[in-house]
């Protein structure tokens, strides 16, 4: 084809057909206005249905409420004329100018331009309506509707929206602006398991929930929806190493806050007691002070919160106090065996309690566990450790710190 129309040949045949018959249709013309050449031919006519009316008004300050959208467009003349207005279709406009008038309703007689000098044109009907209404702009909320609330991931938690702007502009004739009812926002959160940002368009809508069709800025927003992962409240616990200096004794450790929110697969979390939230190195105690603690994420956690803790210490001078006639308890022995101290079927021990003042002045007896455990030993004569076990924060120590037993299986 691109050959066909390169060639010279091609070209100047078309141009010739071209000319003859723009030519025939002028002199057709030219003939019908000489008496005795043909016989007299009447005007023809063209009919141009559904043609757009176009309205120029004050856009800045009005909105068309109401119009005739379409005209009938009636063309007479040469027939040669309608012929070529047929083939060429030139840029013809029809239309009324209401920009120097204000709000109200107007009737005016429609114009045209840009048909062929050539042919009369009528058009129906001949005067239009148009009503013209003052813009008006009003500001609204935006609500964010949540799509499948219900479908998010098992166990986790859709929260409340975040929406940027919190408010959009709407702007129409007053009557429009007047119908609406509520501006809303959109987003689907089925399958969640983290926050969803997203930007989402604005729709508008009346009072009976139909959508309104205007003029809104912006026309988007950014909508956040905070998607909460399993959680569960545990205390917080700090680690201690070392020792205390001689003559230092802890009052009291208290985490601000005292419990911690963990968040993570429930498999994870419904298996943590505690938080542990730091490290504190007794050795460098000498005062009392408070540490500001980062919390680290346990395995598996996604995040915990607070992301830090206060731990205050609070110590004093260390004091003593000395318990006798502790009751040495026997944990771990098993059935069919008989387990003594030496012979002895009861054994006491004295202990010293070490820590702050207002500590043991509450402590007493029944406060302190001391024990030796033989769930790990076999028949026969053993030396083993005394354990020792009370309230935190103090220490205990005895003289003895083992003590003779002897396990014998029972003669049945």
């Amino acid at each position: 084809m691109d050959k066909l129309f390169n060639s010279h040949w091609f070209v100047k045949i078309i141009s010739f057909f071209i000319a003859l018959m723009l030519f025939t249709m002028v002199n057709i013309d030219n003939m019908a206005s000489q008496p005795g050449v043909l016989p007299s031919i009447s005007p023809a006519s063209y009919t141009l249905e559904d043609v757009e009316l176009s309205v120029y008004y004050d856009e800045e300050n009005y909105a068309i409420t109401d119009k005739t959208e379409h005209v009938q467009v009636n063309l007479k003349g040469p027939q040669s004329s309608l012929t070529l207005f047929q083939l060429t279709r030139p840029s013809y406009e029809v239309f009324v100018d209401v920009r120097e008038r204000g709000e109200g309703v107007h009737t005016l007689s429609v114009q045209h331009r840009n048909f062929p000098s050539d042919l009369s044109v009528s058009i129906v009907p001949q005067y239009v309506r148009v009503e013209l209404q003052e813009k008006q702009t009003v500001s609204f909320p935006v609500q964010v509707d949540i799509i499948n609330s219900n479908e998010v991931e098992e166990g986790y938690t859709v929260g409340t929206p975040i929406v940027s702007p919190l408010n959009v502009d709407v702007t129409a004739a007053r009557s429009l602006v007047a119908e609406v009812h509520e501006v809303k926002a959109y987003v689907d959160v089925a399958g969640a398991d983290r926050a969803i940002e997203e930007t989402t368009p604005v729709r508008l809508y009346d009072e009976d929930g139909n959508e309104l069709t205007l003029s809104v800025d912006p026309q988007v927003v950014d909508v956040k929806v905070p998607i909460t992962s399993p959680n569960r409240t545990v205390p917080g616990k700090v680690t201690r190493t070392g020792e205390l200096p001689d003559g230092v004794s802890i009052n009291e450790i208290r985490i601000e806050p005292e419990e911690l929110t963990v968040y993570g697969p429930r498999d994870v979390i419904d298996r943590m007691n505690v938080v542990e939230v730091g490290t504190l190195d007794l050795s460098q105690l000498t005062e009392s002070q408070t540490i500001e603690m980062e919390v680290p994420i346990p395995p598996g956690v996604e995040r915990v919160t607070p992301e830090t803790v206060s731990v205050s210490v609070s110590i004093s001078t260390e004091e003593e106090q000395e318990f006798t006639d502790i009751p040495v308890e026997i944990i771990g022995g098993r059935d069919g065996e008989d387990i003594t101290f030496n012979g002895d079927e009861t054994r006491e021990l004295a202990i010293t309690a070490r820590g702050a003042e207002q500590l043991l002045a509450r402590l007493t007896e029944t406060d302190i566990q001391a024990f030796v455990d033989v769930s790990d030993l076999s028949t026969g004569e053993h030396e083993i450790e005394v354990q020792i076990n009370g309230p935190p924060n103090i220490r205990f120590d005895s003289a003895e710190t083992t003590i003779p037993i002897e396990i014998r299986s029972r003669i049945e």
